[in-house]
């Protein structure tokens, strides 16, 4: 029998999770079944098994590979950009890019994870570390904004970067629900308004 390769079995893996990507935003959650996922990529289910444990587990690996590392991008694609200001809007901006850019898949799929995440535990865990990580990496830009003089010192550097992680949620979760009034533009000038006029010092 032929070896094999990792190379070989990191494809079938992308495979499954594409395949349970698309079964869940086609049936929900709670409806899909990992028969549904095997069958839409091909493998028996026990070929399936080798690779996930459960259904929560795929889901699982979906939004820490999907979604949860927004914390790293932020940090690689801001790192050297400048000062603290600087890295703010260059995260804004990023937010506003991957909306427009992205698979649309990606907001569909936060979408049904925050549906399921009132009955899993798993799912719903795997959303707070997605969130404590977005907002650990912006309350340390902000911290350093304060510690530098660039922001003034009252700010609350958790509580401001827990609000806009918030609403770039929400904001995902009405674009991918394709809801009117969602000009991203504007949305992007107001929010960047809303932290000058926090942050400023006086």
């Amino acid at each position: 029998m032929p070896k094999v390769t990792e190379k070989h079995k990191e494809q079938r893996r992308q495979a499954i999770l594409n395949a349970a990507e698309q079964v869940f935003l086609g049936k929900g959650y709670q409806l899909a079944t990992v028969d549904d996922i095997a069958c839409r990529c091909g493998l028996s289910v026990g070929a399936l098994y080798r690779y996930f444990i459960s259904k929560s587990d795929i889901m699982l690996t979906l939004m820490d590979e999907r979604l949860g590392r927004t914390p790293d991008l932020l940090e690689r694609l801001t790192s050297g950009v400048g000062g603290p200001w600087a890295q703010i809007t260059r995260c804004v901006d990023i937010f506003v890019l991957a909306l427009r850019v992205r698979h649309p898949t990606t907001g569909r799929l936060l979408l049904v994870a925050w549906g399921e995440s009132l009955q899993d535990r798993v799912v719903r865990d795997g959303l707070l570390r997605r969130f404590s990580g977005v907002v650990d990496y912006l309350s340390a830009v902000i911290e350093r904004g304060i510690k530098s003089g660039d922001f003034q010192p009252n700010a609350d550097p958790r509580v401001l970067a827990s609000l806009l992680m918030c609403l770039a949620d929400g904001v995902t979760l009405y674009w991918a629900a394709n809801a009117s009034g969602i000009e991203l533009q504007r949305i992007r000038a107001t929010v960047m308004s809303m932290v000058q006029s926090y942050l400023s010092v006086q």
